[in-house]
Parts: C-alpha cells; sequence; structure tokens
C-alpha cells in the first residue's frame, strides 16, 4: 500500500488488536482503533469515511449486527471479518451479510496488508453490490459446516486457508462424503465467488468428447473464459491426454498470467494412483482428504439435526427431531453411502413418523437395518419382516399425497417403475390421473 490509507479496526481481544494494528501501521496505514461496540459505533457516526475495515467478529456472534452497519455506512468499500479458528459457518454469514473476505485465527501479521490489498482492487459499487446479492442465490442451499472432531476441524481450517488463496485443491473420500458441498463451499469463501463454478463431469466419456466440452471453440467451457473454476467431478477417471492438455493450458497461462487463469478443483472417490493424480501433481495442487461417516461419530447428532433443518421444508413437514434411542441405532452403523444415504434414510423416517420425535420404529420403517447385535434391544425381535415394513412405509407415504405415484417415489428415494412393481405387489392403489408406464 504505496499511499497512506485509513483503516477501521474493532477487536475486543487485545492480541487480535495488536496483530492487525502493528501490521498496518508497518504498511502505512493510519488505524483507527475501536474495543467496544460503543466506540465503533461513536466512529461510524463522527468519521468521515474510511478506506477499509476489519471487524472481530470471533468473541461474540452479535458483533455480525457491525458488518451490517459498517456496509450500510459504506456500502463501497471493503470490510475484512475475522473469525473463529475453523468457523467457516461464520465466514459465510459474514460474506453474504457484505464482508469482502475473512481472515482465520490466529491472524497472522503477514496475512492482514495482503487481505487488505486485495480487498481494496474490488469494485464495490452499488450497481456490484446489487449484481453480488442476485449471484448468490445459487448457493442458498448450502447448508451449515459440521464439523466437532479434531481431525475435522483441522481440514476446516485447512479448507478455510485454501479459500482464499489461487492454489488447485483436490478433494478425496468415499461416494457420499460430501466432497462437491466442500467444493462448492471452498468457492464460495474464495475471491473468484463472483464467477461461475464450472461443472464437468469426467466418467463415461471419451477424450475427445472432454476436450471438445473443455476447449472447443463453439461452446467450450474454456474458450473464450479463460478464467474460471473448474470442478472436476470423478477426477480419477480423467483420461491422461485430457490430464496432459489442462496441465500445458494451466502452465501456459501461469507464464503470462500468474496470480490468474483456471483454478482446478477435482473430486476423487479415492486417493488417486499415479495416472489419475499426473494433473494434480503437475499443477502442484492441495490435497484434501475428507472421512468418512464411521469417522466422523462425534458429529453424527449435528449431522442429523442440519439434514433435518433441510428435509422437513423440503417435504412439507413440520418440524422433526431425532430421539436419542434412534440416534443411538445409528450409532457405529457403517453406512456404505455414508451422508447421502444417511439423508435418504432421515427423509424417509422424517414422512413416517407421526410425531415430531423421530423414533428407532420410524428409522425400521424407513428401511434401515439396524447393527446385528441391537436388533433385539431395539425392535424385541429380530424376525421382523421387511416386506412388512416396507409395505406400511409405502401405504403411508401414498396416503400423504393422495395416491400421486410420482410424489411417492420421489419421497421414498425409488423410481416409479420399482414403485409400480411394489405397488402391485402388494396390492396398493395409486391415483386415477396417474396410469402405470407402458412397459415393453
Amino acid at each position: 500500500m504505496t499511499d497512506l490509507k485509513r483503516f477501521f479496526v474493532f477487536s475486543t481481544d487485545e492480541k487480535t488488536m495488536t496483530t492487525v494494528a502493528t501490521s498496518l501501521a508497518a504498511a502505512e496505514g493510519r488505524v483507527v482503533r475501536s474495543n467496544t461496540e460503543a466506540e465503533f459505533r461513536y466512529c461510524l457516526q463522527q468519521i468521515a469515511t474510511f478506506d477499509a475495515a476489519i471487524v472481530d467478529i470471533s468473541a461474540e456472534r452479535r458483533h455480525f449486527e457491525m458488518i451490517q452497519e459498517f456496509v450500510a455506512h459504506f456500502p463501497t468499500k471493503p470490510l475484512i471479518a475475522i473469525v473463529a479458528a475453523a468457523d467457516l459457518n461464520s465466514a459465510m454469514q459474514a460474506i453474504r451479510l457484505g464482508a469482502t473476505d475473512y481472515l482465520l485465527q490466529p491472524v497472522l501479521p503477514e496475512e492482514v496488508p495482503l487481505a487488505l490489498n486485495r480487498a481494496l482492487q474490488l469494485d464495490l459499487s452499488p450497481q456490484f453490490r446489487i449484481a453480488q446479492r442476485l449471484g448468490w442465490r445459487r448457493e442458498r442451499d448450502l447448508g451449515p459446516v459440521v464439523g466437532s472432531g479434531e481431525e475435522m476441524l483441522r481440514i476446516l481450517q485447512t479448507i478455510g486457508e485454501l479459500a482464499r488463496k489461487e492454489s488447485h485443491i483436490l478433494f478425496c473420500g468415499e461416494e457420499g462424503v460430501g466432497k462437491t458441498y466442500f467444493a462448492r463451499l471452498l468457492h464460495f469463501l474464495s475471491p473468484r465467488r463472483f464467477q461461475p463454478l464450472l461443472r464437468v463431469a469426467c466418467a463415461n466419456k471419451t477424450s475427445g468428447d472432454l476436450l471438445l466440452e473443455l476447449f472447443g471453440t463453439r461452446g467450450g467451457l474454456l474458450y473464450p473464459t479463460y478464467d474460471a473454476t473448474l470442478l472436476l467431478e470423478q477426477s480419477h477417471a480423467l483420461p491422461v491426454s485430457v490430464q496432459n492438455r489442462l496441465a500445458h493450458f494451466i502452465e501456459e497461462q501461469n507464464q503470462i498470467q500468474p496470480a490468474s487463469g483456471i483454478r482446478l478443483i477435482g473430486l476423487s472417490t479415492d486417493a488417486p494412483d499415479e495416472a489419475a493424480a499426473n494433473l494434480f501433481n503437475r499443477i502442484g495442487a492441495s490435497l484434501v482428504h475428507l472421512p468418512n461417516l464411521m469417522q466422523r461419530q462425534t458429529d453424527l447428532p449435528r449431522l442429523c439435526q442440519v439434514l433435518l433443518q433441510q428435509i422437513t421444508p423440503e417435504l412439507d413437514l413440520p418440524e422433526r427431531e431425532l430421539q436419542p434411542e434412534a440416534l443411538s441405532m445409528l450409532r457405529g452403523h457403517t453406512l456404505a453411502g455414508n451422508i447421502r444415504e444417511l439423508n435418504t434414510i432421515l427423509r424417509r423416517a422424517a414422512i413416517m413418523s407421526r410425531t415430531m420425535g423421530i423414533e428407532s420404529h420410524a428409522l425400521q420403517a424407513a428401511g434401515f437395518e439396524p447393527a446385528a447385535e441391537q436388533k433385539s434391544m431395539v425392535f424385541g425381535t429380530p424376525t421382523t419382516q421387511l416386506e412388512d415394513v416396507e409395505q406400511v412405509v409405502i401405504r403411508q407415504v401414498l396416503l400423504k399425497y393422495n395416491g400421486n405415484v410420482s410424489r411417492t417415489a420421489t419421497a421414498l428415494g425409488i423410481s416409479r417403475g420399482t414403485l409400480y412393481n411394489k405397488m402391485k405387489k402388494y396390492g396398493l392403489a395409486y391415483s386415477e390421473s396417474e396410469e402405470p408406464e407402458p412397459r415393453n
């Protein structure tokens, strides 16, 4: 920062205030300090303008209001929020309220001037603010980040730090662990959040098809837009020839404009072998391995709560809460589909439950098979017939949707054809307005 600029800094933590103020003074910036809410509001009213603000919200959630107040007073000035370590929920909330960037605790002195330099280069005109709000609508379904175990907190801190950088990322993990969610989260937290996230499914495609999809002169994702974030789904299936073409393209970009160009985010179901990782090794990507659900047992109660909070509005159901016995039934049980499968089970159980509390029998009615050692304890007898349970589930969901097969199949997570077969098997009626699909 060559010009002497004025920065407004709020923090109730003395160490954080000293770190930030010292860094700004070393960068030839004038600092207006505030360590109480009253001082913060006084400065907003009395001082004509600031070049930028840094607001520490890591201590109190009510400090989010200060972000809103600053943006209301100085809508064209950047604001950087300081959030607690690994607290990506606060980072998301701060950005949605108008912050242009964030720093994770503990704040490093060298991070402060770099973050401000980048923030000061942004266009924060009122027209841009309007476009910004419209652009973020597509990310409204990004639910809360869940993570409380030591390993998960370390991963969240890493994601939060990598999001603010221009490095390429490779997410690895089993099916259903949330790789796509974390990729979208990383993009939303990054300085590129105002640009589209271009998604490419790499599986079951030939090299020619992928090259045309990426580099085709008519409709290619990277033509003529060369400054983009590219999300490669099933990146382990990317043919070597396409990997080489992408790597060469990125290397050429780095020679011309080192600080811009394509950013790659890869999703892989397993730690890739040498051939599949060729692209990400060449471009120096950071590897983030996401744990499976069995490795996140401490997060299970909160995960169930968050999923149910998303499910019930979608299905137009009243609030649902997983009861301790049902939660105990889920613990220690390996779900091959991880969080994705857990979501399906809870979705069906929410439909089957007649009360606010989801009991263990609702999980059984949803088709969940408990661990063998829990059967007699939870259900009294291990001889319960799954077909009887399935018939009850289908009957109740059909009643809920007045015999509408399409809506029932969607709620149960099965195809219409499968549902018709089961209805015929159990002698269940469907709505007259919806005849079975003809079969050849």
